[in-house]
């Protein structure tokens, strides 16, 4: 198993898994490049995200896609979308945990849409909120 650690969670990848960071998204890729999991984390000034920030922060895949399915992950809860936008099929999380919010995206061409969905999900089910120091 690969670690993927940021500055507020752990990740568990296998090992055909790879991950890459920018200055604010961890983009996570298997060997095959069939899809990519996105993972943007945002930290709050003071307090903790609300449910009504979430469904705010979500509002427009919302009325675009239809109402999404409420998850828990760990320590996260949140809302999940699935949908098909210009060709690929996208898969979204918006999580919440005291003052984060992260945001996860796994895409893929429609024609592979499903193909990684059991990795992903345990990918995505591996994090890890780190305690606030």
């Amino acid at each position: 198993m690969n670690v993927v650690e940021s500055e507020w969670w752990i990740i568990d990848l296998p090992p055909e898994w790879s991950a890459e960071q920018d200055e604010e998204t961890i983009f996570i890729t298997d060997e095959d490049n069939v899809g990519e999991i996105a993972i943007t984390t945002l930290q709050k000034e003071s307090g903790v995200v609300t449910e009504q920030e979430l469904i705010e922060y979500s509002e427009d895949v919302s009325a675009e896609y239809g109402a999404p399915l409420t998850v828990n992950i760990g320590e996260l809860t949140g809302y999940y979308f699935h949908y098909n936008d210009q060709g690929y099929s996208v898969r979204d999380w918006y999580l919440r945990c005291d003052g984060l919010l992260v945001l996860i995206t796994y895409s893929c061409s429609e024609d592979n849409s499903g193909m990684d969905d059991a990795c992903v999900n345990e990918i995505i089910g591996t994090i890890f909120i780190k305690e606030s120091e």
